[in-house]
């Protein structure tokens, strides 16, 4: 019965060791492999080494433009945040958090420099920039889009201090609103009646666009 008994735990004991090497596989695929979780890669990438950082050329004669922070995660992976930046009056559009293997990130870079040329940025001038785009808008009554609160946290650990650059937000020193193709007639008028709320009639510009979305409503 003793050695029985011995038996049996030695074979609980090789179950056990069998299961906890099962489970750390799955831990290490799970935060590094194919398949990841939202949540479990902004965690992952946040925690990378900085890949680069990248600005739309001339960002601020256009009054719009792309901004990427990639991160080297495992596997040869890139978490990249890419914030589409309007700096001359609503501040951060549209934001998006993604994990691309090099390939997709350089197909990525390409679909986006068909429509603007990027440059390299130092990460504290990217942070800087969008810190301070963030902060121009919220003047206005503009809050940044809804994920940034996800892409933002490859940002947190980058000292804004150390970038030496001085940003001026606006154009030729006013607020400056362009309508956007996503941007219906109601829409508009909102962001244009609170630029009259935080600036006073004559103190912001504005261009709207005229569609057949925008005469239909």
């Amino acid at each position: 019965m003793a050695i029985d008994q011995k038996k049996r735990q030695k074979r609980i004991a090789r179950k056990k060791s069998k299961r906890k090497a099962v489970i750390s596989s799955k831990k290490r695929d799970f935060s590094f492999g194919e398949k990841i979780s939202l949540k479990k890669a902004i965690i992952v990438a946040k925690n990378s080494p900085i890949e680069g950082c990248l600005i739309r050329k001339n960002i601020f004669s256009e009054g719009i433009g792309t901004a990427i922070v990639s991160r080297k995660m495992p596997n040869s992976r890139l978490g990249i945040g890419v914030f589409l930046l309007d700096v001359w009056c609503l501040g951060v559009k549209n934001t998006y958090f993604s994990v691309l293997s090099e390939d997709e990130y350089t197909d990525r870079l390409k679909e986006i420099n068909v429509h603007e040329t990027l440059e390299n940025i130092h990460p504290s001038c990217a942070r800087k920039l969008i810190d301070q785009c963030i902060n121009f808008s919220d003047g206005l009554g503009f809050k940044p889009h809804k994920d940034f609160k996800i892409s933002r946290q490859l940002l947190v650990d980058i000292d804004p201090t150390v970038c030496p650059n001085q940003y001026t937000f606006g154009k030729d020193g006013k607020p400056f609103y362009i309508s956007g193709p996503n941007e219906n007639l109601n829409q508009s008028n909102k962001i244009i009646s609170s630029l009259l709320r935080h600036c006073g009639e004559g103190n912001f510009d504005y261009l709207m666009s005229v569609n057949e979305e925008n005469i239909a409503e």
